[in-house]
């Protein structure tokens, strides 16, 4: 005959383990779940990544390729208002493409139109102004990736 107090402690832990382990189920799938997310966010971390490289090096490129000005001729230039009108017309950009072509926000070109008399630049904004006024019209176009 089977001794009735092992009997009882055996059901018990089986109950006890049937009872945590449906208690710990929904906690596993939300385990595994994020897990599949962490996964998922570092593939698509090293994806970004890479295209931020490559994006790096093309605009290195760019910046290789960019017209040399010398430090007098830059500070000779007196550049106003209607110069960059001109220079925006000339290219048939709009302030956005113009602030994308010289590295400055929209918001300053449309200042920098709206301002009498010569303009004050910060950094090497003119600089960058001077060697877009000797690009042509398909550098401009290249350098913004049109067609």
């Amino acid at each position: 005959m089977p001794n009735v107090a092992q009997v009882l402690k055996e059901e018990i832990t089986r109950l006890a383990r049937k009872e945590v382990k449906s208690s710990t189920a929904k906690l596993r799938k939300d385990t595994v779940e994020l897990k599949r997310r962490i996964a998922d966010h570092g593939r698509r971390i090293a994806s970004l990544e890479r295209e931020n490289k490559r994006l790096g090096k093309l605009v290195d490129a760019g910046r290789k390729a960019s017209v040399k000005v010398s430090g007098d001729e830059v500070q000779k230039a007196r550049i106003t208002a209607k110069m960059i009108k001109s220079i925006r017309g000339k290219f048939k950009l709009s302030q956005a493409d113009f602030a994308k072509l010289l590295g400055v926000a929209p918001l300053t070109i449309y200042q920098w139109e709206k301002k009498k008399g010569r303009l004050t630049f910060r950094g090497d904004s003119k600089a960058k102004i001077v060697a877009v006024r000797k690009l042509t019209v398909s550098e401009v176009k290249k350098r913004l990736g049109k067609k």
